[in-house]
């Protein structure tokens, strides 16, 4: 289960590459951070188009990451086919020979034959399918059939509507500040030639410490104590305790007054801000498992829907206070509340997860 909170590192890494590819060209080639707008002659502004040739030739002309990827996938991670596709593609024989690989991996061994598999499924084996048939077969079932499970009882209807409306509040306010964390940093720097690379300098820094948030995550998704019939720690605590820091310093960041402070309240917010990861590992197992893919997808949609509106915001925020003074600040007022709010939340959870298995 720590695993899945693992991958959140990823994350911080992609960011990671980007922010060092953009230190390097748009600091460098870029114009002066006080010369007017219009008055910047594309000679002397080519540092953001070389960084986005750059990441185009890396990931997409040239597939060297999607390359690594693969090499990973074969030859370090020996992941298996999933023995429900096996079996409805009538590769029985497979989908035992991954169960057997599966049980030995833990320790354990299986009784199931393939002579059992295929009594119970009849004389008949299924023909295999394309992907176009699986997909018209999935749309010509749909139905609210693996929704409604989800909000079964109260206990599991509250725990799913508050993990949902989590996904959504985290989704809105974490890009409302990462997204537009370079312009923050621009605002906060003084202007001159230099302005442009101490930026991305400041965006490469905070980018290194997003990793070690993703492995503090990693180390206290399972944390949890208990003394007598009590219990302290848990998914929900470290969850809440990492949003309700993240929204502090947030706010901590809108007083800054000094480059020194700028770039500590946004490293801070950096290394607290490993909700996700907790979020990751725990939002899969709160959801019944014949419904979990069901309850997964609508809380990673709500999250991308509630992240298109962190641009509106941002303009919305920044236009009604004018162009001076607090303008920078009203997206991070907005943000650190909705950290908040994510974090009281948190707490009303009823289920927790840590130390058990999943539903």
């Amino acid at each position: 289960q720590w695993t899945l909170t693992l991958l959140s590192a990823w994350w911080a890494i992609g960011q990671l590459v980007a922010s060092i590819v953009a230190w390097g060209f748009i600091g460098n080639f870029s114009c002066a951070s006080d010369v007017p707008v219009g008055q910047c002659p594309k000679a002397e502004n080519m540092g953001w188009r070389y960084t986005l040739q750059v990441i185009h030739l890396f990931i997409v002309q040239t597939g060297a990451l999607t390359l690594l990827m693969f090499i990973c996938r074969f030859f370090i991670f020996n992941l298996q086919e999933s023995p429900k596709y096996l079996i409805a593609n009538g590769r029985d024989e497979e989908a035992i020979k991954v169960m057997e690989h599966l049980a030995h991996k833990n320790g354990k061994s299986i009784s199931l034959t393939l002579g059992q598999l295929q009594e119970i499924q009849g004389s008949a084996t299924l023909p295999p399918r394309t992907m176009l048939q699986v997909v018209k077969e999935s749309f010509s079932h749909l139905s609210l059939s693996h929704v409604k499970p989800l909000f079964a009882g109260k206990k599991l209807a509250i725990n799913s509507s508050i993990t949902i409306l989590l996904w959504g509040l985290i989704g809105l306010a974490y890009p409302l500040f990462s997204a537009f964390l370079p312009f923050y940093l621009r605002d906060r720097v003084p202007s001159g030639n230099s302005a442009v690379s101490v930026t991305y300098r400041n965006y490469t820094i905070v980018s290194v410490l997003g990793i070690p948030g993703s492995l503090i995550a990693c180390a206290v998704v399972d944390w949890t104590r208990r003394s007598g019939k009590y219990s302290f720690g848990g998914r929900k605590l470290v969850m809440a305790v990492s949003t309700t820091l993240t929204g502090i310093f947030l706010f901590l960041f809108t007083t800054s007054n000094s480059q020194a402070a700028v770039l500590g309240y946004t490293c801070t917010t950096s290394v607290t801000s490993y909700m996700y990861g907790v979020l990751y590992a725990y939002t899969p197992e709160v959801f019944p498992a014949p419904h979990r893919g069901t309850g997964d997808s609508i809380a990673s949609s709500f999250n991308r829907i509630t992240g298109i509106l962190s641009p509106v915001i941002k303009i919305a925020t920044t236009s009604a206070v004018g162009a001076t003074g607090a303008n920078v600040n009203g997206p991070i007022f907005v943000s650190a509340s909705l950290f908040l709010i994510a974090a009281l939340l948190m707490l009303f959870l009823p289920i927790e997860t840590a130390g058990k298995a999943a539903l």
